[in-house]
């Protein structure tokens, strides 16, 4: 398979473990989280742990690999001690991710709390600068979209703001398929696609994007709640999902699936061959 797909899959055990539940689930590329996801606490992988895994990834050719940083995370947050953990947490996760050879770190920016964007978005430039300012340059980190939920940051015009005012090669975009339904674009038929794609290329450019977090909505179309489903079982659906990634403008984007699986215990094989079955390459 020429296209890069995967998974969130769990770390426990270590990273022969994630290349090994990788396999298991018939995927070439994973999502992990760099530590407990409900703990600030991170540390440095070992470096005999690092080589063990560099090699068996070459192995298997799995590849790339992305960390997930914490939902704890919130850089806009009025609590400068929140913020602080935020990013400290966000700052080893980025030392990991290039320990590892890792094609980035992707983060849910946070909250406002009402205070609205524009009373927070120069606050989070300077958070995220600290963080680049602190962490290897082969290090990158990929803003995620939001699905429009009161206060989240993260619309695609928000997200164009900081690519703009960071203006660094090191910031990217992931595009979430769930959120970006969610959130009001109509990903389940070509026309609704192919006009979120000249949003993309508008207030992104696609250049910007380096992974697909693919993912079905359990919520109608514009609902704000993010609920993702297993692939086709969601409103936006096996024909929705096959046109978001066959798109000529997409179609060499990596896929991460974040969907709850078939037996409920998150993205499985069931799922990947299903995405499998719906490419076109």
């Amino acid at each position: 398979m020429k296209r890069r797909l995967g998974a969130h899959v769990s770390a426990a055990g270590g990273l022969s473990k994630v290349i090994e539940r990788t396999l298991a689930i018939g995927g070439n590329c994973f999502q992990i989280f760099a530590g407990s996801p409900r703990m600030w606490r991170r540390r440095l992988y070992a470096q005999s742990e690092v080589e063990a895994f560099k090699a068996a990834a070459k192995q298997h050719d799995i590849q790339p690999a992305i960390i997930h940083a914490l939902y704890l995370t919130n850089l806009a947050s009025d609590k400068p001690e929140l913020r602080e953990k935020s990013k400290q947490a966000l700052i080893m996760d980025m030392k990991n991710s290039a320990l590892i050879g890792g094609a980035g770190v992707v983060l849910h920016i946070g909250s406002h709390q009402g205070r609205g964007f524009d009373q927070v978005k120069n606050l989070v430039v300077d958070e995220i600068r600290q963080v680049l300012a602190n962490t290897p340059p082969e290090s990158t980190l990929l803003l995620e979209n939001i699905a429009g939920q009161n206060g989240k940051i993260g619309s695609l015009e928000e997200l164009s703001f900081f690519l703009e005012e960071l203006n660094s090669p090191r910031v990217k975009i992931c595009i979430d398929t769930a959120h970006a339904f969610e959130a009001g674009h109509a990903l389940n038929n070509p026309i609704g696609l192919d006009l979120f794609v000249r949003q993309l290329e508008k207030y992104i450019g696609i250049e910007n994007i380096s992974l697909l977090h693919l993912n079905d909505s359990k919520t109608k179309l514009g609902s704000r709640h993010d609920v993702h489903a297993n692939i086709g079982e969601g409103f936006i659906g096996k024909t929705g999902i096959r046109n978001i990634i066959n798109h000529p403008k997409l179609n060499h984007l990596p896929l991460i699936l974040e969907v709850p699986g078939f037996d409920g215990h998150g993205p499985d094989k069931q799922n990947i061959e299903i995405v499998k079955s719906l490419l076109t390459e």
